[in-house]
């Protein structure tokens, strides 16, 4: 009997020894992992993951990257155009504006005979004219030798042509003053001034910029266009002249008018 139950005994921890190890084997094979627990739970997480960035990184990547080269050469493009339309646009009324929108009848004092004059009294010439002061200490004095440069040159060119100095400040410019200033520069330059409202009335007729700046100590400044304006002799604008232009290229572009209209 106790054969018997010894062998009961071991058949029955026999039979537990090999069962437990082949349910665990089984398990491992339905699973597909090494060992039970925490680490099957560990591997399925890992693959979850794994499935989620490739689920959502590859795809989305490409998309965004095929929407961004999209829209920069879309923004790109749309710039360029505008850019362009901005600079015909700006061209076109620079253009316009040019010839149209400048001159006009004013009258004025020239300083040196006293006597009231007109954009009439000098029709038999062509003019370039200046707005400017006697007491601006560097940029008035740099147009005047300019302007005298281009007056020289035409008058080798057998051009006949007068410069007018307008001055935006008949405070301070008396007919002393500019008689002296006058000494400096070339002789055909004529030095006009006139009332406030005459000189306000002729700069608007060309567009002029006059501002009174701050006094100090009794003394300031004018702030204004720098410009030079060509006058046909019948009065009409020709052409204007900024501070960056040189002498002989005012020269050459006046020359090309003139030529113009002697053949008009």
């Amino acid at each position: 009997m106790l054969s018997s139950l010894l062998r009961r005994t071991l058949k029955g921890r026999t039979i537990i020894h090999r069962s437990g190890p082949c349910r665990d084997i089984k398990k491992m094979n339905n699973n597909t992992i090494s060992a039970p627990g925490m680490m099957r739970r560990r591997t399925f997480a890992s693959a979850n993951k794994k499935q989620e960035m490739t689920a959502l990184s590859t795809p989305v990547s490409w998309k965004m990257l095929g929407l961004t080269t999209v829209l920069s050469f879309t923004a790109v493009s749309y710039y360029k155009i505008q850019h362009t339309e901005k600079i015909e646009a700006t061209n076109a009324k620079v253009t316009t504006t040019g010839t149209a929108m400048l001159g006009g009848p004013w009258t004025l004092i020239d300083t040196e005979t006293g006597d009231f004059v007109s954009d009439k009294s000098y029709s038999s010439t062509y003019t370039i004219l200046y707005f400017g002061f006697a007491h601006c200490p560097d940029i008035c004095p740099s147009e005047l030798r300019k302007l005298s440069k281009v007056l020289e040159s035409l008058e080798g060119k057998k051009i006949d042509c007068k410069g007018l100095f307008i001055t935006v400040d008949g405070a301070r410019d008396s007919v002393t003053n500019l008689c002296t200033y006058s000494k400096d520069f070339h002789p055909s330059i004529s030095y006009l001034t006139g009332t406030p409202k005459m000189v306000k009335d002729m700069a608007k007729l060309y567009r002029v910029y006059v501002s009174k700046a701050d006094e100090v100590d009794g003394d300031y400044l004018v702030d204004h266009s720098i410009v030079l304006y060509f006058v046909k002799k019948d009065g009409s604008f020709g052409e204007f002249f900024t501070q960056s232009m040189k002498a002989g290229d005012i020269v050459k572009k006046i020359e090309a008018i003139v030529k113009k209209d002697e053949k008009s």
